[in-house]
């Protein structure tokens, strides 16, 4: 053997061998024993950009019940396993396991009878130890369908007695019968990260007989017989002559349109031939690595590529890298007369391009057999990523990786995903339950310790459509806090906590509950894929005869769409979206999924309605006041359309309403904007990030219809707004149409005006806001707010020195609901495309900005505690690390979360409402100056009285939340009650290590509602002494008073008595 021979074979022999100090037993014998990752790798699914990922995707095992979960250390526990009954099963092997037993093979019948694995469906066979494999064996994967082979090191079996062919080649050969694998007649295969080398028996070592070395191996893989759906990927092929055969005859001609196979990140190592040769076989080769030598002298390199009879092979961005091979034409080669398609693009021989090949019949011939998106690694980069990658690993010990299931929830008990259980039987996961109306989602973090089962967070979504499935996903990853611990729906980030996660040893378990598991799979932490189709509570509203309609999509690029009835509406995926056309009258469910991940999917409902049916004419109803008024003229463009009357009318759910621009002299007419009822998604700021937000374009407030336009309208041109005669039940309604003109003139200045019916220029306190940004993000701008109710979410991003001002603070409002159920998250920003609607649940969202300024405004998140929602509901989140916010006079209301804040904050004489953790944050430093804190009545629960603080943050030297002279009150809530005495704690405790409770009261009164021992220790805080403090505090008859917070000296609570003390860090000193 060579010296070179002999090291691939040293090193292959190494990872083959059994390793008795790596003991890895079935759960119920050594758990404890089991790499992390293998309960989650053993679900694993085969990836999007292969064959085996297409018709339905390939997941082995994945849905195998704990109980067929098996781990087997030799021949008798392996073919028990495979020959159990079991709807689907998975099989760890933890040991190198020899097939012969030890008792050498006397016959090629005893070989078949003794050696021979049959692999079932429903199958993953994975190895979990270092060196687990097969010697001396062969894996038959015949007839059958979902199989997955991973993490193997296997031998290739050498044929006891071979047999001599006289009529084989000029000279005659000898020919073997068995394969490592053999794939014949089967369907959606995947076979990954397994090495395969006939070290140590390699050729160079058998007799030579006939004039011809004995050859004993057949292939290391050949696929046959009309297998299809195959993905064969980061696999180690060493040492060996006739690899893998796609195809095993000219004359199979029932081969034809199956042998979809790929090819990807393989490592063919001193192979000499058929790394693939194909036939029939429409196969694509991405990224693999090709390491050879002509003149070798046992495996020397005869040809690597068969593109045999009738073969389609697409290449991308393959390496060659064999010595003595200068052209194409040695790597790819018919080894009979009828040669098929080859196409490649990009890849190398030797580090130079791989130019001038054979059979090539344009990409476009074979490149359009390629269904799947891929991205191919440059073919430079090839050689180390696969040299890194490629055949066994040792299963790491991390703690990241997720498990998830695709699930059709029902009303009743939950479905329950045990997604990391320990030896002991602890495990973390989630669960999912429908309310018994079916309206309301409930999803929760859960964890069980010692047999008891604790909900450690709770939200409420939206339920999906009856009947339609949800991926609920369990993954631990690193987030920027530490280890987190996730809980996601359709790929939407639901709840979350940072803490460490559970060992991943004992399988995967589910409880279904009252819903139905359609599967089950797990793999490394990573973001899923997804589909965010932008409608709003699943619903879309369209009317017969109207033009197609273009719904965007954000998410995957790569999309399908169906109608359930494609009589009532036609559906094609189209421009980074979806368009809807409507074809009758009629209610079907939509489809929209990614191509690449069939689980990424979104469903709703669309609802054809008549046609629309505005009035021919100009009309108002006599009772009815427009605004902007039947003929205006100067009209800020980013005006809604509102009808005030005389009694409070109602939605139907039907009609639209259409605004359209008429003729100009340099405009054609044209419809502009349709606005239909129900809950949309709206793009807030300008384009490049904004904020995207579920809300109602069209509500009824009061005796007034308000009519949000999906975007400004254009300066100085005229408008007719048409509304359906259905839109809205009222008195001698009967549509509406009346015109009016936008003003042609740009604000100037360093101030803007707005303005909800009086001169101004804005309608909409957004529309001033956009007009902010569009200004350098260093000019100082003004925007004054005149007295009125602004029922709006706003959005600020990227512009410096913004200053809010209203009026005042009793009745310059800016009114909206929104929450945690309808808007999950913090909130932020994202590009155009991206998935989710990620605007988060805040009134305001102020994001990258420095000193925007509050005052003499209120701004008023109405979410109610007691509407059913999940009740974090924020006026504000100020999200500027850096940034700084100044509130003064300004007036904030909500319920739980009223102010969320970063950075730095300064709010003097104002007044802030809530009573659930209503100041909180990931923030440096906030001062509350001569400011009121009120507790407000729990809508949801009167005897609570609720908690002001909960402080996260972000560094153990900032100084946090300090309110400073303020005074801490009370008053009723939205249903009227008051907060109970002695109820109300000053903060509690996130409970998290890295980020610390930093809360200090200092020289402020206190009222009667105020718990006796004010800080609440359940979890204990961080640090655990000083970070909550107290000094010179007084009860409301002016009575000194502690309440059980570490006491300031003077010293201590003179270095945070003043602005120029607390903001010395920022280097700020804010004046009134």
């Amino acid at each position: 053997m060579s010296a070179p021979l002999a090291a691939i074979a040293l090193a292959l022999a190494g990872a083959a061998a059994t390793s008795p100090d790596t003991p890895v037993a079935a759960p119920a014998a050594h758990p404890s024993a089991t790499p992390t990752a293998v309960a989650l790798a053993e679900r694993q699914h085969a990836p999007s950009d292969g064959w085996a990922a297409q018709e339905g995707g390939t997941r082995g095992g994945a849905l195998a019940a704990p109980d067929h979960v098996y781990t087997v250390r030799d021949r008798t526990q392996l073919l028990a396993a495979l020959q159990a009954p079991a709807p689907a099963r998975i099989v760890r092997v933890a040991a190198s396991i020899d097939m012969s037993e030890g008792r050498p093979f006397d016959s090629s019948q005893d070989q078949a009878r003794r050696g021979t694995l049959r692999i079932p469906s429903n199958t993953t066979l994975i190895g979990v130890a270092p060196g687990a494999g097969v010697v001396n064996g062969s894996l038959a994967v015949a007839k059958v369908s979902q199989v997955v082979i991973r993490n193997l090191a296997l031998r290739n079996p050498c044929d006891v007695a071979p047999r001599w062919d006289p009529q084989d080649g000029a000279r005659g050969n000898w020919n073997a019968l068995f394969d490592a694998i053999t794939v014949s007649g089967s369907h959606h295969v995947w076979i990954d990260h397994n090495s395969f080398t006939d070290a140590p028996q390699t050729d160079d070592l058998q007799p030579v007989e006939n004039g011809m070395r004995k050859q004993c191996h057949d292939g290391a893989l050949d696929i046959n017989a009309g297998a299809d759906f195959v993905s064969v990927t980061y696999n180690h092929f060493a040492l060996h002559e006739k690899n893998m055969l796609i195809g095993s005859s000219d004359r199979a001609s029932g081969d034809g349109g199956h042998l979809r196979v790929t090819l990807k990140g393989n490592l063919f190592e001193h192979v000499a031939a058929r790394a693939p040769r194909v036939r029939y076989g429409q196969v694509h080769l991405l990224n693999n690595y090709y390491v050879g030598e002509r003149g070798h002298p046992v495996y020397g390199h005869h040809y690597s590529i068969g593109a045999a009879h009738a073969s389609h092979i697409v290449s991308d961005a393959n390496a060659f890298d064999i010595a003595g091979a200068t052209r194409c034409n040695q790597l790819v080669r018919d080894p009979g007369a009828s040669p098929g398609v080859f196409a490649d693009t990009g890849s190398l021989l030797n580090g130079a391009p791989l130019e001038d090949c054979p059979f090539g019949a344009g990409r476009e011939n074979a490149g359009r057999r390629v269904p799947y998106g891929f991205t191919a690694l440059p073919a430079a980069e090839v050689a180390r990523h696969v040299r890194e990658h490629a055949g066994p690993r040792t299963l790491p010990q991390r703690a990241d990786g997720y498990a998830e299931a695709r699930i059709v929830p029902a009303a009743g008990s939950p479905f329950q995903l045990r997604a990391r259980q320990d030896a002991n039987g602890d495990w973390q996961g989630a669960s999912l339950q429908l309310s018994e109306d079916g309206n309301v989602m409930m999803v929760e973090l859960l964890e069980s310790r010692g047999g008891q089962v604790k909900r450690i967070k709770q939200v409420r979504r939206n339920a999906p459509l009856p009947g339609a499935p949800v991926v609920l996903r369990y993954a631990a990853e690193q987030g920027p806090q530490g280890q987190l611990l996730t809980v996601s729906v359709d790929g939407d980030r639901a709840t979350w906590l940072v803490a460490p996660p559970l060992p991943a040893v004992q399988p995967v378990a589910w409880d279904a509950g009252a819903g139905t598991l359609l599967d089950l799979r797990g793999g490394p932490a990573g973001a899923p894929e997804r589909v965010t189709v932008h409608v709003g509570t699943a619903r879309l509203a369209l009317q017969a005869g109207d033009a197609p309609e273009l719904l965007r999509v954000g998410g995957a690029t790569r999309l399908g769409a169906s109608a359930a009835d494609p009589r009532i509406v036609a559906v094609e995926a189209a421009d980074g979206g979806v368009r809807i056309r409507a074809h009758a009258p009629g209610r079907t469910a939509v489809t929209v999924h990614s191509l690449d991940d069939p689980w990424a999917q979104a469903i709703f409902m669309v609802e054809v309605g008549a046609p629309f049916a505005g009035p021919g004419k100009a009309t108002l109803p006599a009772s009815v006041t427009a605004f902007p008024a039947q003929g205006e003229r100067g009209v800020p463009p980013d005006a809604p359309l509102r009808l005030v009357f005389a009694d409070q009318p109602v939605l139907s759910g039907e009609g639209s309403v259409r605004v359209y621009r008429k003729r100009g002299k340099d405009r054609d007419a044209a419809l502009v904007a349709v606005i239909r009822p129900g809950e949309t998604v709206t793009a807030l700021g300008p384009q490049g990030r904004r904020r995207l937000v579920r809300q109602h374009p069209i509500r009824v407030i009061g005796k007034e219809l308000y009519v949000r336009m999906p975007q400004p309208l254009e300066r100085g041109a005229d408008y007719e707004a048409v509304i359906d005669s259905r839109l809205v039940r009222a008195q001698d309604f009967r549509g509406a149409r009346w015109s009016f003109r936008t003003t042609p003139y740009l604000p100037v200045g360093d101030s803007v005006s707005v303005d909800d019916d009086g001169r101004a220029d804005f309608r909409t306190v957004q529309g001033a806001l956009d007009h902010a940004m569009s200004l350098p993000r260093d000019q100082a701008i003004t925007v004054n707010v005149r007295d009125g109710v602004y029922p709006e979410l706003l959005y600020l991003r990227d512009k410096d020195k913004v200053m809010l001002r209203g009026q005042s603070r009793e009745a310059t409002i800016v009114r909206a609901a929104n929450s945690e159920t309808r808007n999950p998250g913090s909130g932020a920003g994202q590009p155009d495309g991206s998935a989710g609607v990620l605007g988060g649940r805040s009134l305001f969202l102020a994001q990258d900005v420095d000193m925007l300024e509050l005052r003499d405004i209120a701004l008023h998140n109405s979410t109610r505690r007691s509407d059913g929602h999940s009740a974090q509901a924020e006026t504000i989140f100020f999200s500027s690390d850096q940034g700084r916010l100044i509130a003064r006079n300004a007036r904030f209301i909500s319920e739980q979360d009223t102010l969320q804040l970063h950075g730095y904050a300064w709010f003097y004489q104002s007044l802030i409402e809530g009573n659930v953790d209503f100041v909180w944050g990931n923030n440096r430093t906030a001062l509350f100056e001569e400011s009121e804190l009120r507790t407000v009545g729990d809508s949801a629960n009167p005897d609570s009285g609720g908690y002001i603080v909960q402080a996260r943050t972000v560094g153990p030297d900032e100084p946090g939340f300090v309110f400073l002279r303020s005074r801490l009150t009370r008053g009723p809530g939205p249903l009227g009650n008051l907060p109970p005495d002695g109820a109300t704690y000053f903060a509690r405790s996130p409970g998290t290590a890295n980020t610390w409770d930093k809360v200090a009261f200092i020289e402020c009164s206190v009222g009667p509602h105020i718990a006796p021992d004010a800080w609440y220790r359940k979890p204990l805080p961080n640090p655990l002494q000083g970070g909550w403090s107290e000094y010179g505090n007084k009860t409301e008859d002016r009575q000194p008073r502690s309440y059980g917070g570490y006491q300031l000296d003077r010293a201590q609570a003179a270095r945070l008595s003043s602005r120029a003390a607390v903001f010395a860090g920022r280097g700020w000193n804010p004046r009134p």
